[in-house]
């Protein structure tokens, strides 16, 4: 047991004391937090104009791997700084008033009431931490597949040599295609899905995707029907009765397929292998391949905003976005 002394009871004395500390503490946190909102908002106002100046700007070029994650990884980039800057802001802000900040000015309010806007700052803040973890955990998502579809632009340059043409994030109806590929035996619209958290081996079959261990289904839907909008749009712009394949891409995984006579299943180990995929629906004239080409190359390089919302929507579709941003 701790006797009570003088030196004890000073102690006690001063602890209750500092309680009147929180309202100093309380209104530098608000001033802080009231600055570091004030800029995340104007920052956020002057980034919108900017984009919005920008794409008004912006002229049709040929489109590169990975154009259309690295248009959403600027804006996840652009916002990350946004919100670490208003963070660093704060604190900054808080520890300088907090120093050389003076005590005594503001309204004589009920200690209860200070104890009040002191837990409002703080979820307000847990709600900015959580937000900026998201923020960073979406860009890593990202920047992977960034770069599976970089490793896969230099996969296929077996493809390449032998006279196939690709074309990057072309747009097709709602839906945007990672790769669309022409040679003489065919189209093919390539899609790079992420596999589950520890999934080894993924099967094709009957148009179920399922990854094991665990037996776990992915939605393939929205990338065949992708493939079948394309056709649609080919054969509109060129008259040509067009039959697009897709080629699904698992990274990581062992793949097995059924015989599935629209649908390939392949890694990036065995990406090119459509090169000697034998399709008679899907062969082309030398002058049907120089059409198709140049509607390809026009499609995927026009920087209309229906061309941007299906890029974000089909990534979306593919990583979805933090729920809080």
């Amino acid at each position: 047991m701790i006797p009570v002394t003088g030196a004890t009871a000073a102690c006690v004395y001063a602890a209750c004391v500092d309680l009147y500390y929180l309202p100093a503490f309380a209104v530098y946190a608000a001033i802080a937090t009231a600055t570091a909102l004030a800029y995340l908002g104007l920052a956020t106002v002057a980034a919108w104009g900017f984009a919005l100046y920008h794409r008004r700007r912006l002229r049709a070029r040929p489109s590169q791997p990975g154009a259309a994650v690295r248009s959403v990884l600027s804006d996840a980039d652009g916002r990350l700084r946004r919100h670490t800057t208003a963070m660093l802001l704060f604190v900054v802000g808080a520890c300088l008033l907090s120093v050389f900040g003076e005590r005594g000015w503001w309204a004589d309010l009920p200690l209860r009431l200070w104890a009040v806007l002191v837990t409002v700052l703080v979820i307000l803040h847990g709600y900015g931490v959580v937000r900026l973890v998201q923020l960073i955990r979406y860009r890593a998502r990202l920047c992977r597949l960034l770069d599976l579809q970089q490793d896969l632009h230099a996969r296929l340059h077996e493809a390449q040599a032998r006279g196939y043409r690709l074309h990057h994030a072309v747009p097709a109806g709602d839906f945007c295609i990672d790769t669309v590929v022409t040679g003489e035996n065919g189209i093919y619209a390539l899609r790079i899905l992420l596999p589950p958290p520890g999934a080894e081996n993924a099967v094709l079959r009957d148009g179920r995707l399922t990854f094991g261990p665990d037996e776990q289904v992915m939605n393939i839907v929205p990338a065949l029907a992708g493939a079948r909008v394309l056709g649609r749009e080919l054969q509109e712009a060129t008259g040509l009765a067009i039959s697009v394949q897709t080629v699904l891409i698992v990274p990581g995984c062992r793949t097995e397929s059924g015989a599935d006579q629209n649908c390939l299943l392949v890694n990036l180990e065995t990406c090119g292998s459509f090169v000697g995929w034998r399709n008679d629906t899907g062969f082309l004239m030398a002058d049907d391949r120089r059409r198709i080409d140049a509607w390809l190359a026009e499609r995927a390089s026009r920087p209309d905003r229906a061309s941007r919302n299906a890029v974000r929507a089909t990534l979306g579709e593919a990583i979805p976005p933090p729920v809080l941003v």
